[in-house]
């Protein structure tokens, strides 16, 4: 995986995702969802740094042809202008709720983490974490529901 490019999902990406075709671990397929062409490959291993074998699951998506680099991403993503302004602790927050619905709903939690990296801000992330630490609940886990408040709501600003 090339640090500096900016990573996208092929064709063969993105009919895994709406598919589901069982082709790839389950676990792959989580972050084959959160791929969004808008980060490179240090970027996506540190945003995936929670998860068991990132880095491996990364590589397999890459060697097996469900992502590639952008072309000419390499040159533009290691340039200032490249960077847009995240919000702190926004890529954490993300982080912890996609782990937690990973340990939950196991592939499961596939229907969710799409909507979890498609919050832009964390006051969109709020909202989300609300509705999925009550589902979490609901499920039947409650304990894990309020571990994973504790630990998700400080992430967050004052509602």
């Amino acid at each position: 995986m090339n640090p500096v490019a900016v990573y996208v999902r092929t064709d063969k990406g993105a009919e895994e995702v709406a598919h589901r075709s069982q082709a790839i671990p389950s676990r792959a397929r989580s972050l084959l969802m959160l791929i969004d062409g808008k980060a490179s490959g240090a970027q996506l291993l540190d945003k995936f740094a929670s998860y068991p074998n990132a880095a491996e699951f990364l590589q397999l998506l890459e060697d097996s042809g469900y992502i590639e680099a952008l072309a000419g991403s390499a040159a533009s993503a290691a340039g200032p202008a490249a960077t847009v302004a995240i919000e702190p602790g926004l890529a954490e927050a993300k982080r912890l709720l996609v782990q937690t619905l990973l340990e939950v709903f196991g592939p499961d939690a596939d229907q969710f983490t799409g909507k979890v990296d498609n919050a832009r801000s964390l006051a969109e992330l709020r909202v989300l974490g609300e509705k999925y630490r009550d589902l979490i609940a609901d499920f039947g886990k409650r304990k894990k529901s309020e571990a994973f408040w504790q630990q998700f709501e400080p992430l967050l600003p004052a509602a």
